[in-house]
């Protein structure tokens, strides 16, 4: 999710404000459904990162990659890419 949050940041200093939300609704979207990755919701980064964290508390995330150099910019375009279809956007109204 760091080379994620970097991706954001970089692509979000050129949209307006209602483009960003929809832009973190959809990352939100694709952190908790990660079929992009070949991954079920129960094996996402996230659920992973909130299990080490708040269930078991045992501080020890099996993150996949396991190391930070494993990321690859296929892993991280997905995230951008909106999961709705046409016209159906939970965020579309925004002015």
């Amino acid at each position: 999710m760091l080379h994620v949050a970097l991706e954001q940041i970089r692509r979000a200093r050129s949209m307006g404000f209602a483009d960003e939300l929809r832009m973190e609704r959809d990352m939100v979207h694709h952190c908790f459904n990660p079929k992009h990755l070949a991954r079920s919701a129960a094996d996402s980064e996230t659920v992973k990162g909130i299990r080490a964290l708040a269930v078991d508390k045992d501080h020890q995330p099996r993150w996949n990659p396991a190391h930070i150099e494993g990321v690859t910019p296929e892993m991280v375009a997905p995230f951008f890419e909106n999961p709705w279809a046409v016209g159906a956007h939970p965020l579309q109204d925004l002015g």
